[in-house]
């Protein structure tokens, strides 16, 4: 089963989880944060391809534009309280293989959780309401991946959510390693089951980090993750290339510069 939802739709049927992306939402894409708004300084002007100077009033009516944007476009329901339930953050790999047959093993492994866990179905949402097709990316598995997306009904306009169980999900997971891998202007892909007391995403090393709102769904996770041959490591490493570069990886379109924090959002509280 595959099926597209809007993304309220999608995140009425977890609690948690849609608190994690509203959260999430908020500490990353807010001007109105400090961390998020860009001040005055040197920073690259896309309208004339260099760098120039910024004034504080132009970096002003920036952040107004957009916050004016943020407020407009960002996610709007009732959410539970979890900043006090959070457990840990826990980060898993696949013992080393050809990217290809990896990425098979990630996609199996997943869909062995969400059975031998019941998570009924995987949800996956974009943590920001960009579109899934918002980035084009000519490199030969990244193409066959969006190309998988319209073949499944995503529209260039989709920014909606997936919900997947059984073969669909692990053929949908086996070309969303490739759109995370390489489209680096889309926002995190995170998922989850349907009511589960976590949320998940698979970063662009093919590692699968998971964050957790509940210790026992924390131990069973773990337990059935070491059963699966799943490694848990401490940080993150590019698996599949020598130099560390990632083949077929597009960046975020520069625009401006500015000094941003990195931190994840629950470090803010």
């Amino acid at each position: 089963m595959i099926v597209l939802l809007g993304r309220n739709d999608i995140l009425k049927l977890n609690k948690t989880f849609a608190s994690f992306i509203i959260n999430w939402q908020e500490q990353a894409y807010n001007p109105a944060l400090e961390h998020n708004r860009y001040q005055a300084g040197t920073m690259y002007d896309v309208h004339i391809n260099k760098l120039r100077y910024y004034s504080q009033e132009e970096v002003d009516r920036i952040n107004e534009e957009r916050l004016e944007a943020y407020n407009r476009e960002k996610d709007t329901m009732e959410t539970i309280p979890i900043e006090d339930k959070y457990i840990k953050t826990l980060i898993y790999n696949f013992p080393y293989a050809p990217i290809e047959n990896y990425t098979e093993n990630l996609a199996a492994g997943i869909l062995t959780l969400a059975e031998q866990l019941n998570w009924e179905a995987v949800l996956f949402l974009l943590v920001y309401p960009m579109p899934w097709l918002g980035q084009t990316n000519e490199y030969a598995p990244v193409k066959k991946a969006l190309n998988y997306l319209k073949s499944i009904g995503v529209t260039d306009d989709f920014t909606g959510g997936i919900i997947a169980n059984g073969a669909d999900l692990e053929e949908l997971l086996k070309y969303l390693f490739w759109i995370c891998r390489c489209n680096a202007a889309l926002p995190y892909c995170f998922f989850s089951g349907i009511e589960t007391a976590f949320a998940g995403n698979i970063c662009q090393y093919g590692n699968i980090h998971l964050h957790f709102y509940s210790e026992t769904e924390m131990i069973k996770i773990r337990r059935a993750a070491y059963d699966l041959h799943m490694i848990e490591i401490r940080k993150c490493f590019e698996n599949f290339s020598e130099t560390g570069a990632i083949e077929g990886r597009r960046p975020v379109p520069v625009k401006r510069i500015a000094k941003r924090r990195t931190k994840p959002w629950w470090k803010f509280w």
